[in-house]
């Protein structure tokens, strides 16, 4: 592949093999930068073309680095600290309450997140806020992502933590059911089975003889709005919410803590410690 020029690779092919690097597969790598595999095989491609050795050979069982890929990796993984010391860097610069915070929370915590949001712009206009609402646990140790809300019992030790609210789960129905003799189990898909309201397994969930999943505790919630059947939820939106009822089980309901998260290198950040404060007092 090489005719003897210096490499000058582009910065966005080294930032997606970076990606491949982290995530040991393409497809890992395309859905942590939301690209399409195409588009990271071809971008990998052309990085080999560009530095004249071949860097990953696919296997049946995903992907292999070469000794060139491995060396490389060992330098872009480098190069990705130091590209996150530099944001870091300038987000502490910031020296007034303003500029962008960008946050990660669960879904349930969305609705009073929004409101205490609201009440944080209005005696801060020039603050900014982006919000991914997201079941996903992104790296608060990459600087794309700067403060999260997690409902968690074993926040990461690594990061600085303030436990917003307790709450314990509540088996909800529609207010105007009557029963729920043969009612359809509403809960989460497969991909929270680790959590504590999957796991629990009460006698009205081993009477339901059918189950619905869901991606979301909003939707879960919406399901059982609607009168389709029954399910877990988090106790404050059952409490706060006329067409939903509280169904008393013999089975003890798990309980979890909403933690607000970041990193430490951002603890002389004015904005987000000034938010982080705000969230603390009001929520």
């Amino acid at each position: 592949m090489g005719d003897g020029k210096i490499a000058e690779p582009v910065w966005n092919d080294l930032k997606i093999f970076f990606a491949v690097v982290k995530a040991r597969s393409l497809s890992g790598a395309s859905k942590a930068l939301n690209i399409s595999h195409s588009t990271v095989c071809r971008r990998v491609a052309r990085l080999e073309e560009t530095v004249g050795v071949c860097l990953i050979r696919r296997t049946t069982n995903g992907i292999i680095f070469t000794h060139d890929g491995q060396q490389l990796g060992t330098f872009v993984e480098r190069m990705g600290d130091n590209v996150n010391d530099i944001r870091f860097w300038l987000k502490k610069k910031q020296e007034h309450i303003e500029g962008t915070l960008t946050v990660s929370c669960c879904d349930i915590a969305l609705p009073r997140l929004s409101s205490l949001i609201g009440a944080f712009s209005a005696t801060n206009p020039n603050t900014n806020f982006e919000i991914s609402a997201t079941p996903m646990h992104v790296d608060l140790r990459e600087a794309s992502t700067d403060l999260a809300i997690r409902a968690t019992n074993s926040p990461d030790e690594d990061l600085v933590g303030i436990r917003l609210h307790s709450f314990s789960l509540q088996l909800a129905q529609k207010r105007e059911a009557q029963k729920i003799d043969s009612a359809i189990w509403v809960g989460l898909n497969d991909c929270f089975a680790h959590l504590p309201g999957e796991r629990w397994q009460g006698e009205q969930k081993d009477a339901c003889t059918y189950q619905l999943k869901a991606d979301s505790y909003m939707c879960v919630g919406e399901i059982i709005r609607s009168g389709v059947g029954i399910g877990l939820l988090p106790s404050f939106i059952v409490e706060n919410d006329d067409t939903l009822k509280s169904v008393p089980t013999l089975t003890p309901l798990p309980c979890w803590n909403l933690w607000l998260l970041y990193h430490p290198s951002l603890n002389r950040n004015p904005l987000l410690t000034a938010f982080a404060s705000h969230l603390k007092n009001r929520w």
